[in-house]
């Protein structure tokens, strides 16, 4: 049978290729019931490959990399003899879910070369890159394949974002609108929009028209809360203080979450909000506490360990802090990257010193990984808590040369309230 990207798909009857096809758009578009939609179409039909290979994404996705792994094993049994694309679909997947990055990376390149329409696979290598920071290659990727998805707007959404980080934001936010007026449920086209109008400080833009396109996205889980972030920057930005700290409380407080994606929100939303001056050292306990018991956790992002450092920092949790610390330092020898001794640990140490008050020392274990600072993955709005953490531990170590620097170059990229209040 063929899906609704004009795919190859080895299914039992129509009914389990039109479950597998609404599985599909749902993790695409950040559905919170994505799984349940693969097992719906295991359901139907046991022997979906694809839809076993579907289910562990989004097991993966939620950390139950036991349960992921298992799922893409079950795939890829049932795949063995099956089509050329559906093999080729599970094993790439598989191979990232077992924890093989770059075989996963070779042979989802290799996949798309011969299935440019098989955006699942394209979203999977999309965001690995993202969270290597490589957003050259994410810009590459979706300018070359976007002729294959005429009337999608999936594809233009990714599209979109990868041109704002890659400064093309005028052009983001017309690629990302032109996506939402074919889907308005898509949330990454919203995302992209968002990050787009921000960037261009277009403050006024994104909170007129954010809110609606948010209330579109009912469908979502952890993202939504993600979307809300962006507008809430978007009040930071623009000075509105009493309503970012309204949301902070209402969306990312009430209910503390140990959700990578929510807790990255969460937590880098309370530093910012110190940043700006603002008393919130009795709302970081419960994140503290996520934090300290996420340390020791295997193939933790380096994005992720910067933020449990913020946690912690914030809560003034210096036993935790420390042994963060002494954790990283027992993986420099082992780390082939040298990412982790190069950037990751100078930049934990400089927010756990900052969190003490030690300022000058902050300023000095930061500013020489700023340039590195992308290898963490996440996006530019995202990195901006480093930047903004480093600029802050100079004005506040009294090293007005240096500030006034930095301060010229941040303003010249985005005036936030923030900064240009400091000019």
């Amino acid at each position: 049978m063929i899906d609704r990207y004009d795919l190859p798909v080895t299914a039992a009857s129509p009914a389990a290729l039109e479950a597998y096809d609404r599985a599909v758009h749902g993790l695409l578009g950040w559905d919170a019931h994505a799984l349940t939609l693969f097992r719906a179409a295991t359901d139907a039909d046991p022997g979906l490959a694809l839809a076993h290979a579907g289910a562990g994404v989004c097991l993966f996705l939620e950390e139950r990399f036991d349960e992921a792994r298992a799922a893409v094993e079950t795939a890829r049994t049932a795949a063995a003899d099956q089509t050329a694309r559906e093999r080729g679909h599970v094993e790439a997947v598989a191979l990232l879910l077992t924890g093989k990055p770059a075989d996963a990376e070779r042979a989802m390149r290799e996949h798309l070369e011969a299935y440019p329409r098989d955006l699942m696979v394209l979203q999977r290598l999309y965001f690995m890159w993202f969270w290597q920071g490589r957003f050259p290659e994410m810009l590459e990727l979706t300018g070359r394949l976007c002729r294959h998805y005429a009337g999608d707007s999936f594809m233009p959404g990714l599209h979109a974002f990868a041109l704002e980080q890659g400064g093309r934001c005028d052009e983001a936010v017309r690629v990302a609108a032109a996506a939402l007026r074919r889907n308005e449920r898509d949330a990454w086209a919203v995302h992209a929009f968002a990050h787009a109008v921000y960037e261009l400080a277009a403050f006024e833009t994104g909170l007129a028209r954010l809110p609606a396109a948010i209330h579109s996205c009912q469908h979502l889980g952890w993202f939504k809360n993600h979307l809300i972030w962006h507008l809430t920057l978007m009040h930071l930005s623009r000075g509105d203080y009493a309503r970012a700290l309204g949301l902070s409380r209402a969306v990312f407080e009430r209910a503390p979450s140990s959700i990578p994606g929510d807790l990255h929100d969460s937590i880098s939303l309370l530093w910012r909000l110190a940043l700006c001056g603002i008393d919130v050292s009795d709302r970081w306990p419960p994140f503290a506490d996520i934090a300290s018991e996420r340390l020791a956790r295997p193939g933790l992002l380096a994005f992720h360990v910067a933020h449990l450092a913020m946690a912690l920092a914030g809560g003034g949790e210096w036993t935790a802090a420390e042994r963060q610390a002494s954790l990283l330092r027992e993986r420099v020898h082992k780390d082939r990257s040298g990412m982790i001794g190069g950037t990751v640990l100078p930049l934990v140490e400089g927010i756990h010193a900052f969190g003490r008050g030690d300022y000058r020392r902050a300023a000095d274990l930061v500013e020489p990984v700023r340039g590195r600072f992308i290898a963490l993955g996440g996006s530019r709005a995202q990195r901006d808590v480093f930047e903004d953490t480093l600029l802050e531990a100079c004005f506040r170590a009294g090293d007005t040369d240096r500030a006034e620097r930095l301060l010229t170059e941040r303003v010249a990229r985005r005036p936030d309230y923030q900064w240009v209040t400091r000019k």
